[in-house]
């Protein structure tokens, strides 16, 4: 268990069962993306669980630490997924489609999580929203960077646009993605620019998107 985490959990809740825990935590991050942090209720939370709220508090031991607990989840989760993408001995064009198709993907399997950051990013919390745009954020910029600034280097991308400004396109590629594959607002914005059928035909969208990043980055 990453020591991060740890620093918000307690030794019992990281005893517990795995299901039991996925349950705590997938209901926890339901509760914070559709309330918010402010109004999102510790006792509706432990209900839905089935756990007393008393034991909730024994594994975390506030509402901040449970939310500090799934933001570093979310982090490492991330993490590992990006690096291992960007640092696999693949061309570059390949890297970005498996950062596509890691973004449908992570879409699907975590919508929750992805409805989470939506909100906090644009609520007016301003605390929570750079605790996670520095958590997340950070891991992709570095990542996307180097993985732009090596691909430059090796002469497989245009060398004349800052490495920083493509990395920081490409990542608002791959998050109004994430968006608009799990979050209700913008599916219905992303399908009146491409119309219902296109914008729910994942792969219809991947292929075009690497198209329009492979011109953006020079590639023939």
């Amino acid at each position: 268990m990453d020591e991060t985490r740890e620093a918000y959990a307690s030794e019992l809740f990281l005893r517990i069962a795995e299901e039991k825990r996925e349950r705590i935590l997938n209901i926890a991050v339901k509760e914070f993306a559709t309330n918010g942090y402010a109004d999102a209720n510790v006792n509706d939370i432990a209900e839905m669980a089935g756990v007393s709220v008393g034991a909730l508090y024994k594994y975390f031991a506030t509402k901040e630490d449970l939310f500090l607990y799934i933001v570093a989840v979310a982090e490492a989760m991330m993490a590992q997924q990006v690096r291992e993408i960007v640092d696999a001995d693949i061309r570059f064009l390949s890297k970005i489609e498996r950062l596509l198709l890691l973004a449908r993907d992570y879409s699907r399997s975590n919508p929750n999580l992805i409805t989470l950051y939506s909100v906090f990013t644009a609520e007016n919390d301003d605390k929570r929203a750079e605790l996670i745009a520095g958590k997340i954020e950070g891991i992709t910029a570095e990542a996307y960077t180097r993985l732009i600034a090596k691909a430059q280097e090796n002469g497989e991308i245009r060398d004349d646009i800052d490495a920083g400004i493509l990395a920081w396109l490409l990542d608002n590629q791959l998050i109004s993605m994430q968006f608009s594959f799990a979050c209700s607002y913008y599916r219905k914005r992303f399908s009146l620019f491409l119309g219902e059928r296109n914008a729910g035909d994942n792969e219809y969208v991947i292929r075009n998107v690497m198209k329009t990043l492979q011109s953006m980055f020079g590639i023939e």
